[in-house]
C-alpha cells in the first residue's frame, strides 16, 4: 500500500467516524426536542466568525440580555460562533501577548459578521456586514439577500407590512390588484405572487391553501427582516418565488415599556382617478368610480418587556387596537362597498436561557379578525347612497399561532435546533343575504350586482398547520473548515371547507348579441335576453402531509477565502381527498443547492459568487378541495323570459344548448383525476454575481439571475377529446366523453396515463388504462422563463446619511404564470383555467403579468439635525404587459370560453411607467427623552399612472365589450400617516 492510499484511507476513516458521530448527535437532538419548545432554525439567527491567535478562547456576549457563548479557535486561528439571536454583541479574546482585546459588532438574521485580529487589534473586518447594511458583503453566503432592522425601517417611508419591505429588494414587483383584497403581495423573480414562503421566528406562516395572504403579524411586533430573492440554501423549500423571514422583538435585562398611536386620516388622502366608457345602450358609465373612496385607519398599541429573572428569563408583550374604515364604489358606480375591521391583536415572546449555550423560546400571537363588507346601492352621478337593507358580507380571518423552539450547543462544535409550532387560520365567508340566490345583471354590457352574498360563495372554512422541525450543525477541520448541517421538517396541514353559492344558485343575465347565439347555440327567434344558472357546492376535510430533509456542507478553504456550499434537499408530499385517501403522492424530490463565494484579492473587499438551485412546489390544498372533493358544479343557459315584479328573480324559459357538468358531486377515483406518471413541479435557478467594497461605508455589486420552469408545471386539463380519440383507436364503440368535462391533474404538454370507464359498467377495468399522447391532448408544455440583471450600490449609515440604489432589467415570459392567473384574477392555486381546453392555449406564449422590464429603486435617510431625519423612497418602473381577451365557442369545453387570447400574450401594449415618491420626517426631541414623532407621505407628488386595465374585449355572449382598455386600478394616491411613540 502506498503512502497516498494510506492517507486516503485515513481520511475516509476520519470522515466515517465523524459521520457516525453526526448520526448520534442528530438522534440526541430528536430526543431533546420531545418538549415542544425550541429555538427556530438558523433562519432566525446569525453568526460571528474571524481569525485570531490559534487555540485562544473567543467570547461573545449580547449586551442587552447577557447571553454568552465561548469557543476555542482552531490551530490556524479561525473561529465561528453560530446560532446567535440578532443583536449587538461584545467580542473579546486574549492575544498571544496576554493583552485582552474587545470590540462590538451587530448580528443580523441569516448573516455572518467577521471579527478578527490580523493586525493585532481585535476589530470588525472591513467588509460591510451586520444590521448597518441592507445588502451586506458576506463571504460565507451565496444567497441573494436583503436585510433590514426595525430601526432602519422606522427611518424609511414604507407601508407597515412585509410586502412593502420585500418590495425594497431588487428583483421584486407588486402583484396585480386582483390579489390585494386582504393586502398587497409581491412577486419574486417573475414567479406568481402565490409561490413565496413566509417565516416568523422560524415558523412557516405561508398560506398552504392558495399561497396568498399569510397569517398577519402587526408591524410593531417585528424586529428584523431578511428578504431572500434567490439562491437560498437547502434548509428552505416549498417555494419557487422568494422567502420572507422575520423575527419578533424580545426582552432584555432592562425593563422597557412604550405606547404608540398611528393614524391615517381620510381628510389628507387624495382620490385615484375614475375611468368612463359608453355601455351598449350608449350611456356614459364609469368602469371604476373613485370619487366616493374613503380610508381612515387608526392603531394604538402598548408594549412592555424586561427580565423575569436577570440573565435567565425574558419577556416581551404587545397589545394593539386596530380600527379600519374603507369605502370603494364598485360595479360601475352602482354600488358602494363599505369595509370595517376593528379586532385587536396581541403577541408575546418569552426567552429562557437556563444556562450558557442553551436557549428556549416561546412565541404566541393572534391575528383573529372579522371584516364587514357592506354593499349599498349608490348613484355615482349624485353621490347619494341608499343604505336601506344593505347586503353585508362577513369575512372571518386569522386565528392563533404558537411556536416553541430550543437551541443547544455542545462541545463548542455541535449545535442542535428543534421547533414545534401550530397555527389556525379562519377562512369563513358569511352574510345577511346567504339565503338569496346571487344575481348579476349584464344586459347593459356592465355587470350590475342585484342580490345575494356579495362574495358570491358562502363558506365555512379553516386551515390548520402543524410543523415539527429538527436541525443539527457540526463543525470540523478536514482539508479546510466544514460546517456540516442536516435537518428534517414535517408539516401536517388540514383544510376544512363547506362552500356553496349564495342561496344555492348563481344567475347571470345576458343580452343576445348580434350573432343571435349564446354559448355557441342559436337562440329562439325573438329572444332578447338569456340567463345562465350555475349550481356549486363542495365540502369536506382535506389533508396535506409534507416531509423534507436536507444535508449541506459549507466548506471553507484557504482561510475562508473560498467558501463552497454543497447542499441537497429532498421533499415528499401527499395530498388526501375528503375520504382520507391519497389522490396524489410524490416522493423523493431531490433538489441540489450548490454555491460558491471567492474573496478575489484576499483583502475582504471583493466577492464573486455563483449559485445553482432547484426548488420544488407542492400541490396546494386548494387542489384537494376543488379536484378531490365531492364537488358539484353545473351550468345551463335558458331564455330569460322576464324578470319578476321585484326586478330580481328570473322567469326562465326554454333551455339553450346542453347542460354543462363540470363536476358531478362524487369523489373521483384518483386514477381518473391524476396522471399516473405525473412529475413534480420544480424550477431551476442560476445566479452569478460580484460585490466590491470601495470604502468602509460604500459598496456596489451586480447579480445575473436565470430561472426556468419547463414542462413540470402542474395544472388540471380537460381530456374529453383525447378520451374519445383513445376509445376510438381501441375499439370502444359508442363511447363519447364530450360534455362530461373530465379534468385531470397533469403536466401540460406531456403524455397522460389514466383510467376511465370506457365500458360504462361503473367500474374501472384493467383494460381501461389509457395513454393520452400530446398529439391527442393538443396542449403545449408549460413554460416560464425569467432572466434579469441587477445592479445595486449602498452607502451605509454614518450618523449623517445612508442610501441604497438598485436597477433591475428583467424579462419574464412564457405561457404559465404559476399557481394563480392574473389574466382573470383567478386564485384557484394549481387548477386555473389556463389549460382547460386546447383552444384557449392559443396565443398564450409571451410576456407574463409580472414582467417589469425596467425598475429603478432608491431609498435612504438623512439627518437634517440631531433631532430631525428625512426618509425617501423612490420607485420608477416600466409598465405591465396588456392582453386582449375575447370569447370563442369552444367545442371541447362545450361552452363559450371567455378567456381566449385574441393576440399573443402581452402584445396589446403596456401600462404607463410608474413613478412614486414617498417621504418621511421623524422627530426625536432631546428635551423629551423617549418621545418620537413620524410623518409619512406616500406618493407625495400624487402621480396617477394606471397599473391595470380592462383586458376583456368581448362580452361573455360574444358581443363587443365597450370597456376594453378602460383603466380600473391605479397606483395608490397620496396619503398621509402620522404616528407618535413614547418608550421608557
Amino acid at each position: 500500500m502506498n503512502a497516498c492510499s494510506a492517507r486516503n484511507i485515513g481520511v475516509l476513516r476520519a470522515l466515517s467516524s465523524r459521520l457516525r458521530f453526526m448520526t448520534w448527535a442528530f438522534a440526541v437532538s430528536i430526543a431533546l426536542a420531545v418538549t415542544p419548545a425550541s429555538h427556530a432554525q438558523s433562519n432566525s439567527t446569525g453568526s460571528i466568525s474571524g481569525e485570531v491567535t490559534g487555540g485562544s478562547k473567543v467570547s461573545v456576549e449580547e449586551m442587552a440580555s447577557g447571553f454568552k457563548r465561548t469557543v476555542t479557535a482552531s490551530p490556524d486561528g479561525s473561529y465561528r460562533i453560530g446560532a446567535l439571536p440578532p443583536g449587538t454583541y461584545r467580542v473579546s479574546y486574549t492575544d498571544s501577548a496576554g493583552v485582552a482585546q474587545t470590540t462590538s459588532t451587530d448580528v443580523a438574521i441569516g448573516l455572518n459578521s467577521n471579527v478578527g485580529s490580523k493586525t493585532g487589534v481585535l476589530e470588525l473586518d472591513r467588509m460591510v456586514v451586520g444590521s448597518n447594511s441592507i445588502n451586506p458583503i458576506d463571504f460565507t453566503n451565496t444567497e441573494a439577500v436583503t436585510t433590514f432592522s426595525s430601526k432602519q425601517i422606522d427611518l424609511l417611508p414604507v407601508a407597515r407590512n412585509t410586502t412593502a419591505i420585500a418590495l425594497l429588494a431588487p428583483g421584486t414587483t407588486l402583484g396585480d390588484s386582483a390579489f390585494n383584497d386582504e393586502g398587497p403581495i409581491a412577486s419574486f423573480g417573475g414567479s406568481s405572487v402565490a409561490e413565496n414562503a413566509y417565516f416568523v421566528n422560524g415558523f412557516n406562516l405561508s398560506n398552504f391553501r392558495n399561497g396568498l395572504n399569510p397569517a398577519s403579524v402587526p408591524f410593531e411586533f417585528y424586529e428584523n427582516f431578511e428578504i431572500k430573492t434567490g439562491g437560498y440554501s437547502a434548509e428552505f423549500g416549498r417555494s419557487t418565488g422568494g422567502v420572507i423571514i422575520a423575527t419578533t422583538k424580545r426582552g432584555t435585562n432592562e425593563y422597557h415599556a412604550g405606547a404608540s398611536v398611528i393614524w391615517t386620516p381620510n381628510k389628507l388622502k387624495a382620490d385615484a382617478p375614475s375611468s368612463y366608457f359608453k355601455n351598449l345602450t350608449g350611456d356614459v358609465v364609469p368602469r371604476i368610480y373613485n370619487g366616493a373612496d374613503y380610508l381612515e385607519e387608526r392603531e394604538a398599541n402598548v408594549w412592555v418587556s424586561g427580565p423575569l429573572l436577570k440573565n435567565k428569563v425574558f419577556f416581551y408583550g404587545l397589545y394593539e387596537l386596530r380600527d379600519s374604515e374603507k369605502d370603494d364604489a364598485t360595479v360601475n358606480g352602482t354600488q358602494l362597498l363599505s369595509r370595517r375591521s376593528k379586532d385587536p391583536f396581541w403577541g408575546v415572546k418569552v426567552d429562557v436561557v437556563p444556562f450558557q449555550d442553551h436557549h428556549f423560546e416561546y412565541t404566541g400571537f393572534t391575528d383573529k379578525n372579522r371584516r364587514s363588507d357592506v354593499l349599498i346601492p349608490f348613484d355615482w352621478k349624485t353621490g347619494v347612497s341608499n343604505p336601506t337593507q344593505p347586503a353585508i358580507n362577513y369575512l372571518d380571518r386569522g386565528g392563533y399561532t404558537h411556536i416553541g423552539s430550543y437551541t443547544g450547543v455542545f462541545f463548542e462544535k455541535l449545535q442542535l435546533h428543534a421547533m414545534y409550532g401550530q397555527s389556525t387560520q379562519n377562512r369563513t365567508d358569511s352574510g345577511t343575504q346567504d339565503t338569496l340566490p346571487f344575481i348579476y345583471d349584464g344586459r347593459s354590457g356592465s355587470l350590475v350586482y342585484v342580490q345575494g352574498n356579495p362574495n358570491l360563495l358562502t363558506s365555512k372554512a379553516k386551515d390548520k398547520r402543524k410543523v415539527t422541525r429538527f436541525d443539527a450543525e457540526y463543525s470540523f477541520n478536514l482539508l479546510g473548515t466544514h460546517r456540516l448541517r442536516a435537518g428534517f421538517d414535517r408539516e401536517n396541514n388540514l383544510s376544512v371547507d363547506e362552500s356553496v353559492y349564495s342561496g344555492g344558485l348563481y344567475y347571470r343575465y345576458y343580452a343576445i348579441p348580434a350573432s343571435g347565439k349564446i354559448n355557441g347555440v342559436a337562440v329562439p327567434p325573438g329572444t332578447t335576453a338569456a340567463v345562465r344558472s350555475r349550481i356549486y357546492q363542495n365540502g369536506g376535510s382535506f389533508a396535506v402531509k409534507s416531509d423534507a430533509w436536507y444535508v449541506e456542507d459549507n466548506w471553507s478553504l484557504w482561510k475562508d477565502r473560498m467558501v463552497m456550499r454543497l447542499g441537497l434537499r429532498n421533499e415528499s408530499f401527499k395530498n388526501l381527498n375528503t375520504a382520507g385517501d391519497a389522490f396524489i403522492e410524490i416522493k423523493n424530490q431531490y433538489a441540489p443547492r450548490l454555491g460558491a463565494t471567492f474573496d478575489l484579492f484576499g483583502d475582504k473587499k471583493t466577492k464573486i459568487f455563483a449559485n445553482f438551485g432547484r426548488y420544488h412546489l407542492p400541490v396546494a390544498s386548494n387542489t384537494n378541495v376543488r379536484l378531490a372533493g365531492a364537488e358539484l358544479f353545473t351550468e345551463v343557459y335558458n331564455v330569460l323570459t322576464s324578470v319578476s315584479s321585484d326586478l330580481k328573480t328570473p322567469v326562465i324559459g326554454a333551455q339553450i344548448g346542453p347542460k354543462n357538468v363540470f363536476s358531478d358531486g362524487t369523489i373521483k377515483d384518483r386514477r381518473q383525476i391524476v396522471d399516473l406518471d405525473i412529475k413534480p413541479m420544480y424550477q431551476d435557478e442560476w445566479i452569478l454575481g460580484a460585490q466590491h467594497q470601495f470604502t468602509k461605508k460604500v459598496s456596489a455589486g451586480f447579480r445575473f439571475i436565470a430561472r426556468e420552469l419547463d414542462s413540470t408545471a402542474m395544472d388540471d386539463v380537460i381530456v374529453d377529446h383525447a378520451l374519445n380519440a383513445w376509445a376510438a383507436a381501441h375499439g370502444f364503440t359508442g363511447f363519447d366523453a364530450t360534455g362530461e368535462h373530465a379534468y385531470v391533474l397533469s403536466n401540460p404538454g406531456r403524455p397522460i396515463h389514466m383510467f376511465w370507464d370506457f365500458n360504462g359498467n361503473g367500474t374501472l377495468d384493467s383494460n381501461e388504462e389509457a395513454t393520452l399522447t400530446p398529439e391527442m391532448l393538443q396542449y403545449p408544455k408549460a413554460q416560464r422563463k425569467y432572466y434579469s440583471m441587477e445592479l445595486f450600490a449602498e452607502k451605509i449609515w454614518d450618523n449623517k446619511w445612508s442610501a441604497q440604489f438598485s436597477y433591475t432589467w428583467a424579462h419574464s415570459y412564457g405561457n404559465y404564470e404559476g399557481w394563480v392567473l392574473s389574466d382573470t384574477g383567478q386564485d384557484d392555486a394549481g387548477i386555473t383555467t389556463l389549460f382547460d381546453s386546447p383552444l384557449i392555449t392559443t396565443n398564450t406564449f409571451g410576456n407574463l403579468p409580472n414582467d417589469r422590464r425596467h425598475q429603478f429603486k432608491a431609498f435612504g435617510s438623512y439627518a437634517l439635525t440631531p433631532e430631525f431625519r428625512l426618509g425617501l423612497n423612490l420607485l420608477l418602473s416600466s409598465g405591465r404587459a396588456i392582453n386582449k381577451l375575447g370569447s370563442i365557442d369552444d367545442p371541447v369545453r362545450g361552452s363559450t370560453s371567455n378567456d381566449y387570447l385574441l393576440v399573443p400574450r402581452g402584445s396589446a401594449g403596456t401600462t404607463p411607467w410608474l413613478f412614486q415618491t414617498d417621504v418621511s420626517l421623524s422627530y426625536k426631541p432631546k428635551w423629551a427623552k423617549g418621545v418620537s414623532a413620524y410623518l409619512t407621505v406616500y406618493n407625495i407628488l400624487n402621480r396617477s399612472s394606471y397599473v391595470q386595465t380592462t383586458e376583456t374585449s368581448t362580452t361573455a355572449a360574444g358581443g363587443v365589450e365597450p370597456s376594453y382598455l378602460a383603466p380600473w386600478a391605479w397606483q395608490q394616491p397620496r396619503s398621509v400617516r402620522v404616528s407618535l411613540r413614547y418608550e421608557f
